[in-house]
């Protein structure tokens, strides 16, 4: 479940806790927050960062061999030769 970030639209009536930001880990499906769930003050939704994974390293020859691929090397004459 994707995390949510919430602020207080307005932050002299809120409560402590949407006054600063809260997050809420919800399902895709529901629909945003529109108000806190203490006070039931207005909140808007806001724009978060996501996690994407990152590859560190390319894959050597033997990494590749060792989990199981077929590796070529393409020669000068359009033909490839398995390592």
């Amino acid at each position: 479940m994707p995390i949510y970030s919430y602020i207080a639209q307005d932050s002299e009536k809120s409560c402590a806790a949407c006054r600063r930001g809260f997050d809420l880990r919800r399902p895709i499906s529901r629909p945003a927050l529109e108000n806190c769930p203490l006070c039931k003050q207005p909140v808007k939704k806001l724009i978060s960062g996501f996690n994407t994974p990152k590859v560190t390293k390319p894959l050597s020859v033997s990494d590749a061999k060792s989990a199981g691929f077929t590796i070529l090397e393409k020669r000068c004459d359009g033909n490839y030769e398995k390592l």
